[in-house]
């Protein structure tokens, strides 16, 4: 029961709506009466409405005019806009160059860092041996143990050194 009155109730109220909105001739014959001619700029819609008794040459070349002004000035805006993003891009990749750089200025550094220290590993590990030797504690073979040792620190030091040429290359193909 209850849900019949609400049906009742909303078809009453749906008929009512329907109803109110009636519409006139009178708007419907000024809309025949004029044209709309549209203009598409970058960002934004201008529309006018022209009525159809404004068909005069002088009329018709003033529009004409107009609408040249028109895309001659959405030609500007567009050439503007390229040349804005065209800026933008180039700052950004000069940003990327940049940071690239600096990277690569870091790397160098601490490969530079890495053979030094590797280095004075490598000085004191020859120094130790020789003292050792000197004083006779070591047998050929822990001898020739350290001889690999060191062997292996001095190759370690060149591809250090030739990874430290590598990456030099790299920068100075950046900053050029």
């Amino acid at each position: 029961m209850r849900l019949q009155f609400i049906f009742t109730g909303l078809m009453l109220a749906s008929f009512q709506v329907f109803i109110a909105q009636e519409t006139t001739n009178d708007s419907i014959k000024s809309v025949k009466e004029t044209t709309i001619t549209t203009v598409t700029t970058v960002k934004d819609t201008i529309i006018k409405v022209v009525p159809e008794t404004a068909t005069t040459t002088l009329d018709k070349e003033a529009l004409r005019k107009e609408e040249k002004m028109l895309k001659a000035k959405m030609n500007r805006e567009k050439k503007a806009l390229k040349e804005a993003k065209k800026l933008e891009q180039e700052q950004k990749d000069f940003e990327k160059t940049q940071n690239r750089i600096l990277s690569s200025e870091k790397s160098v550094s601490k490969l530079k860092t890495k053979i030094s220290n590797e280095e004075k590993d490598l000085t004191r590990n020859k120094e130790k041996l020789e003292t050792k030797k000197s004083k006779g504690k070591l047998s050929s073979t822990d001898i020739e143990k350290e001889n690999i040792r060191i062997s292996k620190q001095q190759i370690k030091i060149n591809n250090l050194k030739a990874d430290l040429v590598k990456e030099e290359d790299k920068l100075s193909k950046l900053r050029s």
